[in-house]
């Protein structure tokens, strides 16, 4: 664990002391339970002085951090184009290097069922 930082840290009328670390954040003489809000200003007052960002580690294997790529992206078997595979070029997502999860946004997923759709006319599918 990485040397711990004290500084004082007030919540509505009461002040504690908050301790920071490179990674991590607590109050030294807290409430055992904090609301939601106490804990997002908290985290804020972290950020502020010295945590670094929290970097999202692989919901699946929890061994990894997610890592954002974007490349083309190979459907097999896709049953609106007969079974084919089919390849969508540079779509973005997070990967874990570990174990080969991807995580795709809303959009990412939206840009990949249009290019089917497009190769579907484009083979007189639709």
């Amino acid at each position: 664990m990485s040397h711990a930082t004290k500084h004082k840290f007030r919540y509505r009328e009461e002040e504690y002391t908050i301790c920071i670390t490179r990674d991590d954040w607590w109050l030294e003489d807290g409430p055992s339970d904090m609301s939601e809000r106490m804990m997002k200003a908290g985290e804020e007052f972290a950020l502020e002085h010295g945590m670094l960002t929290p970097k999202e580690l692989c919901p699946t294997c929890r061994k990894a951090n997610m890592v954002k790529v974007t490349k083309d992206y190979r459907l097999e078997s896709v049953a609106k184009l007969n079974g084919e595979s089919f390849v969508v070029p540079n779509v973005t997502r997070d990967e874990c290097h570990k174990c080969g999860e991807q995580l795709f946004t809303m959009s990412e997923c939206e840009k990949i069922e249009d290019a089917v759709r497009t190769e579907q006319k484009k083979r007189g599918l639709i």
